[in-house]
Order: structure tokens, then sequence, then C-alpha cells
């Protein structure tokens, strides 16, 4: 772990860079990344790249995601929830990819929790879900679901952005502002949805880290699992930010719901996990909530 540390400092380092130093510490590396990015946007299309992770494994990646460009430039991305489930997740654990895209997240986790663990991914777009079962492979530990989440069971339409954009596909309006939304233009997705209640049971499981990344639908989420929230005490990421999308209930509710059960929201902040006060209006950013018993 604390070679793991390293190389995510080292990620960091070269993030924070200028943009001159950046290119003078990552040389050939950076430089063709940042033709591939500049190329796919000006060109409107999407392409797949092989890229290595922090922790010394390869992934797919879907240019010109940012998720894509940061992995392929440093190894990882989004340092702030890379470090809460670097902190909270140990060997055992059993861990919930809810939105889990092509998969960062869940393979962080699978590396995490080994072999007396398990993680259980879910991803409804289609074609997302395909490149998310590539970078999976046969990993033992790892259930893929291909599955919208929400408070009940059945079936809903799902905007699907393409996968050079699917970090938008979302049940909602995509939070991309007035003037991509008049140019880009999703395809409508008939997807299966579940609560996280109706999964657990079906399953026998007890999970301990619950990561909740779902584009608008996370408030939803949390009311389909308040059994488990209620019986197993797991530990809670989310991602909040307000655009006043319609349909969408404001990023204030989900941690309030959280800390009327019993849980303390965290942030993240310069390297450090502290405690958060709640806000009313979010930018976009992850929280974490620890149940009080921790």
């Amino acid at each position: 772990m604390a070679d793991l540390e390293e190389r995510l400092r080292s990620g960091l380092t070269l993030y924070q860079r200028s943009r001159f130093g950046k290119f003078r510490q990552g040389g050939v590396r950076l430089v063709i990344s940042k033709i591939l990015e500049v190329g796919a946007r000006r060109l409107g299309i999407s392409f797949r790249r092989r890229a290595k992770l922090i922790w010394g494994e390869e992934m797919t990646v879907v240019y010109p995601q940012k998720d894509a460009v940061g992995i392929s430039r440093y190894g990882f991305f989004e340092e702030g929830l890379t470090r809460m489930v670097l902190a909270h997740v140990t060997p055992g654990m059993t861990f919930l990819d809810i939105g889990a895209n092509i998969g960062y997240f869940t393979l962080l986790a699978a590396w995490l929790v080994e072999s007396a663990g398990e993680v259980h991914a879910f991803e409804p777009t289609p074609t997302t879900f395909t490149i998310l079962e590539r970078n999976v492979g046969k990993k033992p530990n790892v259930q893929l679901n291909r599955l919208a989440v929400g408070s009940k069971r059945g079936t809903v339409v799902l905007n699907d952005y393409g996968p050079g954009m699917s970090g938008y596909n979302s049940l909602y309006t995509a939070r991309l502002g007035v003037s991509a939304l008049t140019r880009y233009k999703p395809k409508k997705v008939e997807v299966s949805i579940i609560s996280i209640d109706q999964y657990v049971a079906e399953n026998a499981l007890t999970p301990d880290f619950v990561k909740i990344d779902a584009e608008s639908a996370d408030y939803e989420i949390l009311m389909g699992m308040k059994e488990t929230l209620r019986k197993c005490r797991p530990i809670i990421s989310v991602e909040v930010g307000d655009m006043d999308i319609e349909g969408v209930r404001p990023s204030k509710d989900i941690v309030h719901f959280l800390v009327e059960n019993g849980y303390q929201p965290y942030e993240h902040n310069d390297g450090e996990i502290a405690k958060h006060t709640t806000k009313d209006r979010y930018e976009y950013r992850d929280l974490l909530f620890l149940p009080e018993s921790l």
C-alpha cells in the first residue's frame, strides 16, 4: 500500500504541474494523450485505448471521456473518491459499485478486497457494459450486473450519449450545458432497474461499502436501500452536484437523509478527508458518509 501511495502521489504531482511542467515531466506519453483528446473532440469521434492504473493493472478507456484522459495520463482519476476507497476498503469486504461505467472503481475495489471479498458492479448502458466486461475479464470476486439501480424493480428509459460521453448517460436530462444539449442527442434505451434492498436480499449480501455515482439518480437509489442502511450500516460514497435538472432532488436532500439515518458526512480537501458541513447548493464532488458507530 505504501508503494501505491507513492504512485498516487507521483501522478498527483504530474497532474498539479503547469502545462509546460506536465509535458516536461510526462514527455511523449502526455503529448500523445493531448493530441488524441483534442482530435477526438474536434472530430466528434470516440475510440478505445489501453491505459495502466496506479496499482499495476491495465484497462480499456474510451477517449475523449474525462476519466479516459485522467487514467491515461496519471494512472487514476477522481483523487477524492480514490482516496476514500483506498482508506476504507480492505480485504474481505463486499463492495457495491453503482454506476460502474467502464470499471475504474470496480477494478480498484476488486484489487483491495482480494479473493476473500466481492464486488458487485451495476452498469445499465449496453455499450458501456461491454467495455466493463472486457476490463473486468474473469475476475472471480466480481459480479457484473447490466442493471440500473433505483427505488424499485421495473424498466426505465435511459439517455445514452454514446461511448465517448458515457459519463453523461442518465435516466434524467444530462448534466450538460444548453449548447451541448442542443448539439448532442441521446439514444433512448430501455433498461431493467432494481433496488439495492431487493438485490441485497436476493443475493444474501451484507455490503460494507456502497459507491453511488448514477448521474442524478442518487437520491432514488438511497430511497431503495433503506433496509440495507438500517441492517448493514455500510460506508457510503455519493456524487453530489446541483444543476436544477427537472425531477432531480437537490443534493442537500441526500446529505440530510443520510445524516438523519445516523451517518456523518466527510469531504476530500487537499489530500485529506475531513468532516463536511452541509451546504444549500453543491458543485460536483464526491462525499463520504460513515455510520456513526464507526
